[in-house]
């Protein structure tokens, strides 16, 4: 008897190890479903909520905030729960505040009114998942802050927000309640709900952020692309190649190169140096769009400006070195926001050539390249500043080696015998890059040489440089 008792009690304690490592593991299970579901849910109404969010503000609502989550409640009961109006909730929010009994024919349409509002709550809680929310909506909510020229007024609630947090007599009626529902007060969600608020504000007015990290004199440079003002071309930092035909393509060369075809292009500017990063901050300070934390993913490949620590903060002393880490994607949008666009291959490889039909574009070859170009013999195993060595005879630096340029043109073979500005294929899956670069052997760094990648693709060695029609 004694022998059977022992071994109830040990499968006792078994069974119920058992029991408890089961209710974990379907605990584990219920929270991560809910998180899914909560992320869905966020992500489905995320426009709308943006939008209302910035309409209220522009209209100087004390609580836009507060107006946006009515709103956005209203439409998720709408599609979830199937109601018509606000004020059929009001009995299930009776009964969740006060204990006020529900009618039974409502009792089914509360449970799933609960249901909905405690996902919110224990989502919202984590912080990490509402982090994870909010940076997924930001490049959304940055984009219609610019749409509506909202800035200045979501500035100001972003101030009340944080004076509300630092002094609860500074707070509105309904303020400090809303701050609370949203962070009930705990230390890491209030730390993370106020780093958020400050980003914001960084992104909204990154011109405030800058610092004057470069010497005027440093800016001073053959490039020509600062002091516009005293600039007397009508392309500043760009040069104008004139119209006219040329040979492109080498017989010598790998098989894409073939075969050498008569090309006619009209007047085109380009610059004279690889977009640096000093540009690039320039840009990306006025257009949140191109941040570092805003650029859409579907556009790069997950390294998009690796090299930056921050959206304002290039690679400290890189500044006037050329921009890497861009994509395709990034480098068109960059030309169109500067008013240029991406040079075709065509016009890239004739203003590379310099009217010199042989391997490079200067008289000497090879053996004088490292007086021109940043190559794997001399670059020192990395990138370098703009301009450093000679230019070509067109006055173009670094057309040869320091980065590989991204152009326009589908990657694709050579076509048509004669043509007049050629565009490339149609279609395509790859884009073409021209150059070579501080990482590659001077054969590859021929005015004919091509290079092809996905325009998603973001390298330590590849930059771009812009053009413009006359």
């Amino acid at each position: 008897m004694k022998i059977l008792l022992k071994i109830s009690l040990k499968c006792r304690r078994h069974f119920s190890k058992l029991f408890l490592l089961l209710g974990f593991f379907l605990s584990v299970h219920l929270v991560w479903a809910t998180v899914q579901n909560f992320q869905k849910l966020a992500q489905e109404f995320q426009e709308s909520a943006i939008s209302d969010f910035i309409a209220y503000t522009i209209k100087g609502e004390r609580y836009p905030l507060l107006h946006t989550i009515s709103e956005l409640r209203f439409r998720v009961f709408s599609e979830k729960l199937g109601i018509n109006k606000k004020v059929e909730t009001k009995a299930c929010s009776l009964n969740r505040t006060y204990g006020v009994a529900v009618p039974d024919e409502q009792k089914k349409f509360c449970q799933d009114y609960d249901a909905l509002v405690e996902l919110a709550k224990t989502s919202i809680a984590q912080t990490s998942l509402f982090e994870k929310i909010y940076l997924n909506a930001e490049p959304s909510l940055l984009y219609e802050i610019e749409r509506q020229r909202a800035r200045g007024a979501v500035r100001i609630w972003i101030r009340q927000k944080l004076n509300c947090l630092k002094d609860e007599y500074r707070c509105g009626r309904d303020e400090r309640k809303l701050i609370k529902r949203v962070t009930n007060f705990e230390a890491e969600i209030l730390k993370t709900y106020i780093n958020m608020l400050k980003n914001l504000d960084k992104k909204l007015f990154p011109e405030e952020q800058i610092a004057t990290m470069i010497k005027t004199k440093d800016l001073e440079t053959l490039c020509g692309f600062v002091d516009q003002s005293s600039q007397k071309t009508a392309r500043p930092g760009m040069i104008l190649i004139q119209s006219g035909n040329f040979k492109m393509g080498s017989e010598k060369g790998l098989p894409s190169e073939h075969p050498i075809r008569v090309v006619n292009l009209d007047d085109f500017w380009i610059d004279k140096c690889e977009v640096t990063n000093y540009q690039f901050l320039l840009v990306v300070a006025q257009h949140p769009f191109l941040r570092k934390s805003t650029f859409p993913r579907k556009f790069h490949d997950g390294n998009y400006l690796r090299n930056w620590s921050d959206d304002l903060v290039p690679e400290l002393g890189s500044e006037l070195k050329p921009v890497i880490h861009v994509s395709w994607y990034a480098a068109r949008h960059y030309c169109n926001y500067a008013g240029k666009r991406l040079a075709s291959e065509a016009e890239w490889e004739m203003a590379a050539r310099a009217e010199n039909e042989s391997a490079y574009s200067i008289e000497g070859g090879v053996e004088i390249l490292t007086d021109y170009a940043w190559y794997r013999e001399n670059s020192g195993g990395k990138i370098h500043t703009t301009a450093q060595k000679l230019s070509n005879p067109n006055e173009i630096f670094d057309i040869h080696g320091n980065a590989w340029e991204w152009v326009y043109d589908w990657f694709g073979i050579y076509s048509n015998l004669n043509s007049t500005n050629p565009q490339g294929p149609e279609v395509g899956k790859y884009r073409v890059l021209r150059g070579g670069s501080w990482s590659d052997p001077a054969e590859y760094l021929r005015s004919a040489m091509r290079r092809d990648a996905l325009p998603t693709s973001t390298f330590n060695n590849v930059g771009f440089r812009c053009a413009a029609k006359k």
